[in-house]
């Protein structure tokens, strides 16, 4: 069977999304679209329905299919030429982090003495990357935290934190301007740790670039030098982003480890 004609077989008798279910019905759209991928009914450089034709085969509105469309393809599953459509991505070969370790332990297991510091926190404006990331309305109030992380007075990690400002009421019952007086971190971490938020799962991806004129004063190593940034997303249980973790790592001082399971030599 074509490609063509198993878009009108399943446009003929789609799986169901069912509108009584506590999974939201993106969820249950994405959940789709990524089975008829795993199991080859879509195959790599496809394209898939368009919106309407999603609308129209399960039931749903265009703002739910393109949540499931958005999430797909920023996870890299899918890809979107403008004037054209969206098409199923090539697999990636992705090696899953199974857990990433606390900067306090990592450097413990070094030898080394780590020290945190807030070098700011603030209410801003949420401008549309940060929107995007956190699903909230453009100029949404969100909390941005600014830390340098450091270890044997070494800074290994500069990290950026976006928190939805309405979902720490520990945070937000501080007035803004004395928010900028919290330079302790351990004070911060029993604020920030109060909000309960985040505890659900997050989406992290790694990736390697260069360190900017404003990050190379913090970092301590010239502008243009090798380093890992790291995108992390942390979710609630209802799948809506809670915060946003935008930081860059040291190339020369860092490096990512990972546990596979049920790894064979001959894979």
């Amino acid at each position: 069977m074509s490609y063509e004609d198993k878009v009108i077989a399943s446009m003929d008798n789609p799986v169901t999304i069912n509108k009584r279910s506590p999974i939201p019905a993106y969820n249950q759209l994405l959940d789709i679209i990524y089975n008829q991928i795993k199991n080859r009914e879509l195959l790599p450089n496809n394209m898939v329905p368009s919106e309407i034709e999603l609308c129209r085969m399960y039931g749903i509105s265009r703002t739910t299919v393109r949540e499931a469309i958005r999430r797909l393809t920023r996870d890299g599953v899918l890809y979107t030429i403008k004037g054209k459509g969206t098409f199923v991505a090539e697999p990636k070969l992705d090696q899953i982090m199974i857990r990433i370790p606390n900067f306090y332990e990592d450097m413990a297991e070094r030898g080394l003495k780590p020290e945190v510091k807030v070098l700011d926190i603030r209410v801003i404006k949420a401008t549309k990357l940060i929107s995007e990331k956190l699903m909230v309305p453009l100029n949404e109030d969100v909390f941005r935290i600014k830390r340098l992380f450091l270890a044997d007075n070494r800074p290994y990690v500069l990290e950026r934190k976006f928190i939805v400002f309405k979902d720490c009421k520990i945070l937000n019952s501080y007035k803004k301007r004395d928010l900028l007086t919290i330079k302790d971190q351990s004070v911060f971490d029993v604020l920030a740790g109060k909000c309960h938020i985040c505890n659900e799962y997050a989406h992290v991806s790694i990736e390697a670039t260069t360190i900017r004129p404003d990050e190379a004063k913090y970092l301590d190593v010239p502008v243009n030098s090798v380093a890992f940034y790291v995108d992390l997303v942390a979710y609630k249980k209802d799948d809506t982003p809670c915060g946003w973790i935008a930081s860059i790592n040291r190339g020369d001082l860092y490096r990512f480890r990972t546990k596979i399971y049920n790894y064979s030599l001959s894979s």
